[in-house]
């Protein structure tokens, strides 16, 4: 079993105050999900969760735009800059800087979401290690690691450290994404979480530094 330390977590972000936290709740993440059973493994979680967190700073989804040209460009298929166009867009200038009305539309009717005046877009965007979105996920994980609803009754739970990375890691059980690193597809890994591969150059950079900075004794 393979387990980081508040030192290595330093390493990869100096100025973290809670690195001791971060480490704990990676290494009781990676226990029962059988991350910590190879290097490679807890390598690409950290990789992948740093990458996703902006360096273990960022623990809720950011719906706050100041540029309606932003949110066209973020969300085409959702929005439009013509206000009074009829081709069943949105105005993008009626979300900027309204994170709330602007995650209850584009994820309505998404992952177990209800509709737009649910509000279920924005309480259950997304929060965590690897992003936990959608009622149906907040849902399936809290019935998966307590048996019960808390996560779905406080989602901000998610944004804390311990329920950030047991979600992540449940969202990496849940994908294979241990068979993937054992055949080091990173890619592919990327992909699952992400959705695309776009961001695999950026995120080969931060799997590097990982590399170097995840050593363990023989």
């Amino acid at each position: 079993m393979v387990t980081v330390t508040s030192a290595q977590i330093l390493s990869l972000n100096p100025k973290l105050s809670n690195a001791a936290q971060i480490a704990q709740a990676i290494n009781d993440a990676a226990g029962p999900s059988g991350i910590g059973q190879s290097q490679r493994r807890m390598r690409y979680f950290v990789a992948q969760t740093l990458f996703e967190t902006q360096n273990y700073t960022s623990w809720s989804e950011n719906l706050y735009y100041s540029s309606a040209a932003r949110l066209v460009q973020v969300w085409p298929s959702r929005f439009t800059l013509d206000a009074s166009s009829t081709c069943g867009k949105a105005c993008a200038s009626d979300y900027v800087c309204s994170p709330q009305n602007l995650g209850a539309l584009v994820y309505a009717n998404r992952n177990g979401n209800g509709d737009v005046t649910s509000g279920d877009g924005y309480t259950y965007r997304g929060r965590g290690a690897i992003q936990l979105t959608g009622l149906s996920n907040y849902s399936a994980y809290s019935a998966a690691q307590y048996q019960d609803n808390r996560v779905v009754l406080n989602p901000d739970l998610v944004s804390q450290p311990e329920d950030a990375f047991a979600s992540a890691a449940w969202f990496w059980t849940q994908n294979s994404l241990n068979r993937l690193a054992d055949s080091d597809s990173f890619t592919q890994a990327t992909k699952v979480i992400n959705g695309s591969t776009d961001t695999v150059p950026d995120r080969l950079q931060v799997l590097n530094k990982v590399n170097s900075v995840l050593q363990w004794a023989a």
